[in-house]
């Protein structure tokens, strides 16, 4: 698990979060006087399917607060830029109290983001004698009038399993800015009824649930929640308002069985929602079809790798890293690149007068990252400048294209962007490629074959998310690796896959590195295993805990890359840590 900061866009300041784990995306949003870690429970285990990020609410642990006064809809707004920045795409959400308003908000109002959405111990339409008593409650923190024990008395039952969750909450209700505080909970007393009104409009799989014995977000709340949209189940266990500490598995157990259920899309969509993306959200992916095997199928087609740069309204360079890059015409010449619709670069590019594209060379691999990184300067450290029409040329590409914006074309959740080739160069470095969540670069590979004297070369088998790892005969863990004989690399794969027992294609090279202290260069091939048990070994996700169980530093550093890359590679675009610390790169970029 990582915790971090990330700089939004104003006027949301910092943004603090918890995450872990690959695949698709989870976001989890606390309650009022709480921080990330109140989901810790639900974040170890959920990071091994999802991509699990854990977001502190403005004004509690590392993020920053919103201004006083602020109501739910500025929450609601804060979680789109705080996803923006994320570059999630779609996701599924869970919040808890405060968090759950935060949730369903942002269900009425964005539901071509939301996959499916769970509301835990959520409040919904008070009624007047508990409307009244929470905004009384409210006036008097506002004022200063700070009591943490009677909520802690309503929100535990006395017993060992509640009071220990007690006690960790009384901890972080004792860090809490009391102006965030204040203005969360100002908006939690008066955001019960905020999208009633569009609570209908809700078409993803929504889960409402909570503690039978609490009293203020009761089951009778929960039960219309989940009866007032189109696809809503309820589920009320035993315990008060912090089922997520006090029933953990239980809850963990709710949202698993929540994330199985199929994705439906929205039946409606908001005039928000229709102004920020102009477009209609796409069908769902078939019931049928599974939409991580149909992104893992889309990632089998090596591409190259790209860099799309232009300028916003106010002249200021912006670029993202794409694969998605494609020549259309010689004549007129024409080319095009893909956008996410959810992209934070949406409106800006949808509205230039045109952009370029940088074809990155094979060393270029930490450009690539960068460009696909959230940043709050993806220039700062790269060398650039304008094209003949303007756009950002980055130094050392394979080659580029300035192009006049031709034509824009809606396609599902992408805007297609076709430009008029207006400028281009090109060099004779070799380009850097892309294929099945993993960088390739074929020149290096060539190059690092040839000087096979003393070569080691590891299988790095992948399977749905998993990688398979072995016992490395000192308590810790490896992947299959072995010596390179005469036979050579190739054969030497060959013989680790078999002897692993699996059904597996040998890939291509995913990463070359030169072990100093044991006099060796090391290759390690991305292989993607059929089903099957394998004779040595198992698969693995790739989690904070498994990482600290790889004990060869250059091996763990390759596999946090690895875990890192592939979990935005379902996605289309990179992201990834160039291989650091003590390991020496054989060629730059590797």
């Amino acid at each position: 698990m990582m915790s971090t900061t990330l700089q939004l866009s104003d006027p949301f300041g910092r943004l603090g979060y918890r995450e872990a784990g690959t695949g698709e995306p989870l976001v989890l949003i606390h309650g009022v006087g709480l921080q990330s870690a109140a989901w810790t429970p639900q974040l170890e285990a959920l990071s091994k399917t999802h991509w699990v990020l854990s977001l502190d609410m403005p004004g509690h642990g590392d993020s920053s607060p919103l201004a006083e006064g602020a109501e739910l809809p500025d929450y609601v707004t804060w979680l789109k830029a705080a996803l923006t920045a994320l570059n999630t795409g779609p996701v599924n959400l869970a919040g808890h109290s405060m968090g759950a308003l935060i949730a369903g908000g942002f269900a009425c109002t964005h539901p071509a983001l939301v996959r499916r959405v769970a509301l835990v111990n959520g409040v919904f339409q008070r009624s007047a004698p508990a409307r009244a008593a929470v905004l009384a409650r409210a006036a008097k923190i506002k004022a200063g009038q700070v009591d943490f024990e009677t909520p802690l008395a309503r929100w535990f039952e006395d017993t060992p399993t509640e009071q220990a969750a007690r006690s960790q909450v009384a901890t972080w209700l004792g860090q809490v800015d009391i102006t965030g505080y204040a203005t969360a909970y100002g908006a939690f007393a008066r955001g019960d009824s905020t999208y009633a009104k569009a609570w209908a409009q809700i078409g993803c799989p929504l889960l409402a649930l909570t503690g039978e014995g609490d009293p203020n977000s009761t089951p009778a709340m929960s039960r219309a929640m989940a009866a007032g949209v189109q696809d809503g189940t309820v589920e009320i266990l035993p315990g008060r308002h912090m089922v997520n500490l006090t029933a953990a598995d239980a809850v963990t157990d709710s949202l698993t069985r929540w994330l199985l259920r199929p994705e439906t899309t929205a039946a409606t969509i908001s005039a928000e929602s229709e102004k920020e993306t102009p477009m209609a959200p796409a069908p769902s992916v078939p019931p049928n079809m599974d939409p991580r095997a149909l992104r893992d199928a889309f990632g089998t087609f090596m591409t190259g790798v790209t860099v799309v740069t232009s300028h916003d309204k106010d002249g200021t360079p912006l670029g993202f890293t794409a694969n998605s890059f494609s020549s259309v015409s010689l004549d007129p010449p024409l080319v095009l690149v893909c956008l996410a619709n959810s992209s934070r670069n949406y409106e800006a590019l949808t509205q230039a007068s045109g952009f370029a594209v940088n074809i990155l060379a094979e060393d270029q691999k930490e450009i690539s990252n960068t460009f696909a990184r959230p940043s709050d300067d993806r220039f700062a450290k790269v060398a650039w400048q304008p094209g003949p029409q303007g756009a950002p040329i980055l130094e050392g590409v394979s080659a580029w294209f300035d192009c006049t914006m031709h034509k824009t074309v809606e396609a599902g959740d992408h805007v297609i962007l076709i430009g008029k080739v207006e400028a281009f160069d090109t060099s004779t470095a070799p380009g850097l490629g892309y294929a099945r969540g993993a960088y390739v670069t074929p020149a290096a590979e060539a190059e690092a074959l040839a000087q096979g004297a003393n070569l080691v070369v590891s299988a790095l088998i992948e399977r749905a998310g998993e990688v398979l790892l072995m016992d490395d005969g000192n308590g810790g863990l490896t992947l299959p690796q072995k010596p390179v004989g005469r036979a050579g690399a190739s054969v030497a794969l060959g013989e680790l896959i078999t002897a692993c027992g699996l059904a597996a294609d040998p890939g291509f090279i995913y990463s070359v590195f030169e072990d100093a202290a044991r006099e060796h260069q090391h290759i390690s091939f991305l292989c993607q295993a059929a089903d099957g048990a394998p004779k040595q070994g198992c698969f693995t996700p790739l989690s904070a805990s498994t990482m600290m169980e790889v004990t060869d530093p250059a091996l763990r550093i390759m596999l946090e890359r690895f875990a890192s890359e592939s979990r935005m590679g379902n996605y289309g675009v990179f992201y990834g840590n160039q291989i650091s610390g003590d390991v020496r790169k054989i060629v730059s970029g590797s």
